[in-house]
């Protein structure tokens, strides 16, 4: 079994192999071993959070590793004890101690709470609208109590909140914050509160007036029209700025997403699938193509674009190459974001709002300094036919409501995909999924909008002028989604 201390560990970055073994030290207990099975969030060089076990029960340990450690502990310990103070349930803290061998770390170590989920989990896992409500006010109580307290939580995100059938628990502490001796003031308890429900997806927001009743009822506020207003500000705004954040992060280094750039490349990977194997098929996508060419699996050979199907050690995949026509072509895209990137970055934006779209790999850019030549972009495959087939199905109707939500979701967060052919839907058994996203846009509600929706399903109605079966169908399902919104 791998065995690490502080400075290994600062070293590894982020290849630390599973499983391993830390000793450490705590000054009442003595010299002892913990055994890490399972890395939960990793921060190179700083901290790491992990699940682990001394040989009798399982712990949940927080590790802060060098120059910046003992700040950190502090922190978390502050906001344990401003938890604590707030009547908060919170995992116990066990013990505290320190890593035996070189470099600087310190641990804590909490209890593990047995059968319980994140809320994320929790939340993904309910039903329908009444069981997502249920979800969401479990956790008022808690909220309230930490806001009466004077307590903020900075880092509110679902998965800071376990739950089992008996108890909601909030963890992770670092961001943990006494902010007042008395209760928090009704702007910051809003504003903490607007930071939790702008963590779920736009669409769920019709849910935040029931939200913000059940954190009247624990807080002993009287109903007030203008809180509801004023909270569903806060939470659009607070929404804008995590898509924006989580948009940017699928082109740089961070947990998820492994980049390597060079004055003749960019490429960004989902750190999950950046093996060995994939940054040799990388790095050379035309072979792969070619192969596919020759093995009959290209699924699209034009002039603007080639699209093949390549298989590989991660399953079936779909690399799409942005061809250049000419030289005109090429020097017209030569300072624009590539095709590939905006689609890449449609992909996340699809993902951020629970639109169904295919699950991102990588996306590749040839490059001459900051001149940009052709682009890739790598998805999983997705198996099933196109929206096509509703004319050749029995019964199209679930298909058909299918599709009509998600371009009614679509609508509901200003989306437009500017071309709405029936070959850009797949079918899968996770129900319809979109892609060509290069032409997406996002708008400001208005007469813009309005009319930009209006040209996308006019697009997509064409699809179906032969089978007016479906297309009366369709028409029925998507009139609310043809909106005259009123312009700025």
């Amino acid at each position: 079994m791998y065995e690490f201390d502080a400075d290994s560990l600062i070293k590894s970055r982020r290849r630390v192999k599973l499983p391993f073994r830390l000793s450490i030290r705590v000054d009442d207990i003595g010299t002892f071993d913990i055994t890490v099975r399972e890395i939960l969030r990793l921060l190179p060089g700083k901290r790491l959070a992990l699940l682990a076990d001394d040989g009798h029960r399982k712990l949940f340990v927080k590790l802060f590793i060098g120059r910046a450690a003992r700040r950190y502990r502090r922190r978390e310990l502050l906001g344990v004890s401003a938890m604590d103070t707030a009547k908060v349930p919170t995992p116990t803290l066990l013990w505290q101690g320190r890593l035996c061998g070189r470099g600087r770390g310190l641990a804590l170590a909490f209890e593990y709470v047995n059968h319980a989920s994140n809320l994320t989990e929790a939340f993904k896992g309910a039903n329908d609208q009444a069981g997502r409500l249920a979800v969401m006010t479990r956790v008022m109580p808690i909220l309230a109590k930490l806001h009466q307290g004077g307590v903020v939580q900075n880092d509110i995100h679902p998965g800071n909140f376990l739950i089992t059938d008996e108890s909601v628990y909030l963890i992770d502490g670092g961001d943990v914050v006494k902010k007042a001796q008395a209760a928090l003031s009704e702007a910051d308890s809003l504003n903490n509160l607007a930071q939790f429900c702008a963590q779920f997806q736009p669409r769920f927001n019709k849910l935040i007036p029931q939200v913000l009743e059940n954190y009247r009822l624990h807080r002993g506020w009287q109903e007030n029209d203008i809180q509801e207003a004023l909270l569903s500000s806060k939470i659009h705004a607070c929404q804008e700025t995590r898509k924006a954040d989580y948009i940017q992060k699928a082109f740089r280094d961070c947990t998820r997403i492994s980049c390597r750039s060079s004055f003749r490349r960019f490429q960004v990977c989902e750190r999950k699938y950046d093996t060995p194997a994939m940054r040799m098929l990388l790095s050379n996508l035309d072979a792969a193509i070619d192969k596919a060419r020759d093995a009959d699996c290209l699924l699209k050979d034009g002039n603007t674009s080639t699209l093949a199907r390549i298989e590989c050690p991660e399953g079936p995949l779909v690399v799409k190459r942005y061809n250049l026509k000419n030289f005109t072509h090429r020097l017209e895209r030569a300072f624009r974001k590539s095709r590939a990137w905006i689609s890449w970055g449609n992909i996340f934006r699809l993902e951020f709002l629970g639109i169904n779209t295919a699950e991102p790999i990588a996306l590749v850019e040839e490059r001459f300094g900051p001149i940009r030549l052709r682009a890739y972009l790598v998805t999983k495959y997705i198996a099933g036919s196109d929206a096509s087939s509703l004319n050749e199905l029995a019964d199209p109707t679930p298909a058909i409501s299918s599709i009509a939500r998600l371009l009614c979701d679509m609508t509901e967060v200003c989306l437009t995909h500017g071309d709405l052919k029936a070959s850009n839907f797949l079918l899968s058994s996770d129900g319809p999924m979109l892609i060509d996203l290069d032409s997406m846009r996002e708008h400001q509600r208005g007469k813009p909008f309005t009319s930009a929706v209006q040209k996308d399903l006019a697009r997509f109605m064409k699809n179906w002028e032969s089978n007016p079966r479906i297309s009366t169908r369709f028409a029925t399902l998507l009139k609310d989604c043809i909106i005259d919104t009123p312009g700025k």
